[in-house]
């Protein structure tokens, strides 16, 4: 508990800045409050799909949900943004099979522009429409919208609290959980992290024109005990596209990690690419240097 609350406290410190009072104690009472608190769902939830056409659907007992609470309060779209969570969704699926469900559940204060998202997007899961707001009338939710989104576990208990599309660190935390408790599931025991051996990771790509582009590959091999899952990448400039399969790594598995370098201005450049994942001393630094000309 401490140890989660910690981390958590550390990835969403900068959400909270406009907080009047001290941001770190707000953070900390939100996280205290909630940890292990059960969330209630109410009889009579409908859910349906793209806000519009009822569908027969009861919340599935799994290992862990994650629950999106919606209100009417703000810009919809831009604090939903669903493309992202249609990308988070299927790289969580991919880790767990599709057996953690995502729940969104929307009061909104314009049905047609929720109907209107939900379409755009093509986000194809059925979504719950609580035009009374039963659930958050029974369990109070935060107002802050980056605490409104919660990872349960099989008794409904909150696991984390925060956004995963909003924010990385909350992301890792979701996506090991639920990766990891997936591994186990399959009667492997697993630790949280996980070694790796890589290749080359310092790059020379030496003279390369201008408005021209150069690949590298990067091969990490798995050789601890648990899966190896990547979260995401960052790279030091826009100029650089990074590719990579978003499913766990075996243990004795191999992983490629494509990276494509456009040449945009002329001069010497020294770029580097961080891997962040459960591997022990994440993140890993791939550097890339040369000469545009």
């Amino acid at each position: 508990m401490r140890l989660s609350y910690f981390v958590l406290l550390t990835g969403v410190c900068g959400l909270m800045l406009s907080c009047k009072n001290n941001p770190q104690i707000e953070i900390a009472k939100v996280v205290t409050e909630w940890q292990n608190r059960e969330i209630i769902f109410p009889k009579g939830l409908v859910f349906t799909l793209h806000g519009r056409d009822t569908t027969d659907y009861t919340i599935p007992p799994a290992s862990h949900k994650i629950l999106v609470y919606v209100d009417s309060i703000g810009c919809t779209s831009c604090k939903l943004q669903l493309h992202k969570w249609k990308e988070f969704i299927k790289e969580a699926d991919s880790m767990t099979h599709g057996t953690v469900p995502v729940i969104f559940v929307f009061h909104p204060k314009d049905l047609r522009e929720i109907s209107y998202l939900l379409k755009r997007d093509s986000l194809d899961i059925p979504v719950c429409i609580d035009m009374e707001d039963k659930l958050n009338a029974v369990n109070r939710f935060p107002t802050h919208q980056q605490f409104q989104t919660f990872l349960l576990d099989d008794e409904n208990k909150v696991v984390f609290i925060g956004n995963p599309v909003h924010n990385l660190r909350v992301k890792e935390m979701y996506l090991s959980e639920i990766s990891q408790n997936a591994y186990q599931s399959r009667g492997t025991p697993s630790s949280r992290n996980t070694q790796i051996e890589v290749g080359n990771t310092e790059f020379d790509l030496g003279t390369i024109p201008k408005g021209e582009a150069k690949m590298v590959s990067i091969s990490i091999k798995n050789v601890g005990g648990s899966p190896l899952m990547i979260f995401h990448t960052r790279a030091s400039c826009g100029c650089t596209h990074i590719e990579y399969e978003k499913k766990p790594v075996h243990p004795d598995s191999t992983t490629i990690v494509s990276i494509t370098y456009n040449a945009d201005d002329r001069g010497y450049f020294n770029k580097t690419v961080s891997v962040y994942g459960n591997m022990d001393n994440s993140p890993l630094i791939i550097r890339l240097k040369g000469n545009i000309e």
